[in-house]
């Protein structure tokens, strides 16, 4: 083919002389890039809207991909949110050792946790919309029974009395999240959190150590 032929074809858009760049490859060529995006699309939504009003076609469109990807890379909306926005384990040094000390402990835990949660974290709105939403409920009792439920009973024991203790621990933490940072009930919102997480750490102490109703 002659120099003046080639040129003439090039100027008509018949042949290209340039080569992909690889920095713009199609998305399809670089899986974990379009998988960081979902899940920054999913931090955003899940934290504007919370995790009842936030769909995977939603965050599929944020993330600029197609819907059916969203489903291949995480299964459904409940795997996504855990990934997304990450669990909350009671630290394993809280509950190891002796149970002297261990309600003070785990108030540190959660009251660090909860103390610098942003107004818009994705945690918060999932435990609001729980109360109302069927869907939310029963990903944080799934969460919750992975999280704290089984690891308290392994710390005190998987016996009636272990079992008592823990349901106890239970309530307490979940009484302290909802007065003092959900409902934000007056004086529980607004006493200083050292003083309150010293008064919560002693009655998660009486909990795991006290002595229990005889009936």
């Amino acid at each position: 083919m002659c120099g003046t032929h080639l040129n003439h074809m090039v100027r008509l858009g018949e042949v290209s002389t340039s080569q992909p760049s690889p920095q713009r490859r199609p998305p399809s060529h670089d899986p974990e890039g379009r998988r960081a995006d979902v899940l920054a699309a999913a931090r955003r939504l899940f934290a504007r809207h919370g995790y009842a009003q936030t769909s995977i076609r939603a965050i599929a469109q944020e993330a600029d991909v197609n819907h059916a990807l969203v489903v291949t890379y995480f299964g459904g909306k409940e795997s996504l949110f855990m990934e997304a926005v990450g669990r909350f384990h009671i630290p394993p040094a809280a509950l190891q050792g002796s149970t002297e000390g261990m309600g003070l402990r785990i108030a540190q835990a959660y009251m660090d946790r909860w103390e610098q949660m942003a107004d818009d974290d994705p945690w918060l709105a999932l435990v609001r919309s729980s109360l109302s939403h069927e869907a939310s409920y029963e990903l944080l009792q799934t969460e919750l029974e992975a999280q704290q439920t089984v690891p308290l009973r392994h710390a005190l024991g998987d016996t009636t009395e272990g079992r008592q203790r823990s349901a106890m621990v239970e309530c307490l933490i979940a009484g302290m999240i909802l007065t003092r940072y959900i409902y934000r009930l007056q004086p529980a919102a607004s006493l200083p959190a050292a003083a309150f997480k010293a008064a919560f750490g002693n009655a998660l102490q009486q909990a795991i150590t006290g002595p229990l109703p005889t009936r």
